[in-house]
């Protein structure tokens, strides 16, 4: 083969697709950036206002599907009540459409499997234990929408506070 290196960017699952396929072709040398949880960090010392804008962005930012996505937020504790307050009602004002439509913020997931998987997830967050304070369901009554999802109470052995989704749910640590 002419290839002698794959470097690729994206989910922990196709990673170990594309690491397998190097291996059974020549053995060629791969770089895999497999993404993460991308935590932001909040200090009380913070501007609130302008932490909780900056981490609504870096979550919400391309409908939370980029691999930099910032999906999980540590707050110190000492500021995270009025942190946690204030992002739910960022969340509340956060339009959800037509992403070529200026006045939206934020769009469909890319397709019905990503929808389906994002779904997944904030069950699973349920589930374990997490507390849902926004969100957490379809937007609308047809498309790949889903609404400003945030939850708190997120421990670090929880399913969804380890893996990479890809998605737009905010998890506050």
């Amino acid at each position: 083969m002419d290839v002698d290196k794959v470097a690729f960017t994206g989910s922990t699952e196709v990673g170990h697709l594309v690491a397998q396929a190097a291996a059974h072709s020549n053995l060629k040398r791969t770089t895999l950036e497999l993404g993460g949880k991308s935590p932001n960090i909040v200090f009380a010392d913070a501007d609130i206002a302008h932490a909780v804008e900056t981490s609504h962005f870096g979550v919400f930012f391309n409908m939370g599907q980029c691999c930099c996505a910032g999906t999980r937020i540590f707050v110190e504790g000492k500021i995270y009540d009025e942190f946690v307050e204030r992002s739910v009602e960022r969340a509340k004002m956060r339009n959800v459409g037509d992403p070529f439509d200026p006045n939206n913020e934020q769009g469909p997931q890319i397709d019905e499997s990503q929808f389906k998987k994002v779904l997944e997830y904030i069950n699973i967050g349920k589930n374990e234990g997490a507390k849902l304070l926004i969100g957490g369901n379809r937007s609308g009554d047809k498309g790949y929408f889903i609404q400003p999802t945030i939850f708190a109470n997120v421990k670090d052995q929880m399913k969804f506070a380890r893996e990479e989704v890809i998605c737009k749910i905010v998890i506050v640590t």
